[in-house]
């Protein structure tokens, strides 16, 4: 049978070793409050920066002296021993460069531009198609199988009959030109009417050309 001691049971000892202990730990407080060294007044401060002085050095203005005008020397008129001015002038013309001519270029030849005038226009009597079926088409382009459009201007007079045609645009070389113009002049028109009056007009005629 174990014999137990009290002075050696923990439990009995618990509150003995506490108060050792606490006191152990005042003490290394107390002593590390003495011991530690106090910084206190070793805190830096900021000093603002001064720059450096400046040494300012005035330069006086040179100042130079005004220069000395030198009086102007009368001028004199010498006259001519062998020159006479009449053969002086000739000189003078004899050496010039040819007149520039400023004459302004004659404009360019611009067909005017025609423009109805025209309450009512001029029209075929019979109708447009009656040019179509007066048009004779040449053999030489029916040969060619050549179709295309010609364009005859013309200027209407007052009677309904044809005063001038020209072909405007065309096929050149084919003989629609020629047969296209003929049509057209052989043709009879209404004439136009400004204000209840026959009036002379310009028109565009378009003629086609197609093969059956």
């Amino acid at each position: 049978m174990l014999t137990q001691y009290p002075w050696v049971s923990v439990k009995n000892q618990e509150r003995k070793h506490i108060e050792i202990g606490a006191m152990v730990t005042l003490l290394a407080a107390t002593v590390s409050f003495y011991t530690i060294p106090d910084f206190s007044d070793r805190v830096i401060t900021e000093r603002p920066y001064e720059p450096p002085p400046v040494e300012v050095v005035h330069i006086p203005a040179t100042i130079q002296p005004p220069e000395a005008v030198k009086p102007l020397r009368p001028t004199m008129v010498v006259e001519s021993e062998t020159e006479d001015i009449d053969d002086f002038v000739d000189d003078i013309i004899i050496g010039t460069t040819p007149p520039i001519d400023l004459t302004p270029p004659a404009p360019p030849d611009i067909p005017p531009v025609d423009f109805w005038a025209a309450e009512e226009k001029p029209f075929p009597i019979g109708g447009w198609g009656v040019i179509n079926r007066s048009v004779v088409y040449p053999p030489i382009a029916i040969e060619a199988r050549q179709e295309g459009k010609v364009v005859i201007k013309v200027v209407i007079g007052k009677d309904g009959i044809v005063k001038e045609a020209y072909v405007l645009s065309g096929i050149p070389g084919s003989g629609l030109d020629e047969a296209a113009l003929t049509a057209v002049l052989n043709t009879t028109f209404n004439p136009a009417y400004q204000r209840d009056k026959p009036v002379e007009v310009s028109m565009a005629i378009p003629v086609d050309f197609r093969l059956r």
